[in-house]
């Protein structure tokens, strides 16, 4: 916790930061949680002591320490020093910056009921297919060889290992928020109202050619018979 609160205050003092690779077992460690996941856009906003941060928004797929099955979530909100918000302009090095839709791995900590991403970019990883392999691209030391590609089938084995929980899927009944979506989109009930009325009204036309055809059946035998009556009638006239 020291160390990240150092980190923040360099940051803060629009000092370049400078950063020491660390292993990935102790980003493990010292993080209050981490998650897997999309990003999909950021905003800037004032804090309480008139600071300026910038919020980034991701839709998580999978994630440890966050308890978003009990919280009913699938969107988590991080937050990173810096930002430019009115006439205000904070530029902080080290935060990583990613595109709408790119997949990454971050750690972060809990800092005053808020996300703060854990080392800046440090601690924020791309999740890229390599091959038949899934390997996690450190933001800072991408070509380190220790620290800067990490196999995620490797790195989630250390985490069931140091958090004592695999990283776990979060269960979405929602689609995938969209850039500037204020609302999700879901299929109109009608929709589905609509086929099941499609096949009723097929049930009903088919009884309804069923009660036609008994209907058509009964008139017939009524028919045949008054025909049988008159003929036998005439018959017994001509006997006479």
């Amino acid at each position: 916790m020291i160390r990240f609160i150092c980190l923040l205050a360099i940051s803060f003092s629009l000092q370049a930061t400078t950063f020491k690779p660390q292993p990935i077992t102790q980003q493990i460690q010292e993080s209050d949680g981490l998650f897997q996941g999309n990003y999909l856009r950021s905003k800037t906003v004032e804090l309480e002591d008139g600071s300026l941060a910038t919020q980034m928004f991701f839709k998580m797929t999978k994630e440890v320490g966050l308890q978003s099955d009990f919280f009913g979530m699938d969107e988590v909100i991080v937050h990173y020093p810096g930002g430019k918000l009115n006439d205000k302009h904070m530029k902080v090095d080290g935060v990583p910056a990613f595109t709408p839709g790119e997949k990454v791995l971050l750690f972060i900590k809990s800092v005053n009921n808020r996300y703060w991403g854990m080392n800046l970019g440090f601690g924020s990883f791309r999740v890229i297919n390599y091959g038949k392999e899934i390997v996690l691209v450190n933001y800072i030391f991408p070509e380190h060889p220790q620290f800067g590609q990490v196999n995620l089938g490797h790195f989630e084995l250390e985490v069931k290992r140091i958090k004592g929980s695999s990283l776990k899927v979060v269960h979405s009944t929602e689609y995938p928020t969209q850039l500037g979506q204020s609302e999700i989109q879901r299929i109109p009930a009608s929709a589905s109202e609509g086929q099941n009325r499609t096949v009723a009204s097929k049930s009903e036309e088919l009884d309804n050619q069923e009660g036609q055809s008994t209907l058509n059946v009964f008139w017939l035998i009524m028919a045949l018979g008054l025909i049988g009556g008159m003929f036998r009638m005439s018959n017994r006239k001509a006997h006479k």
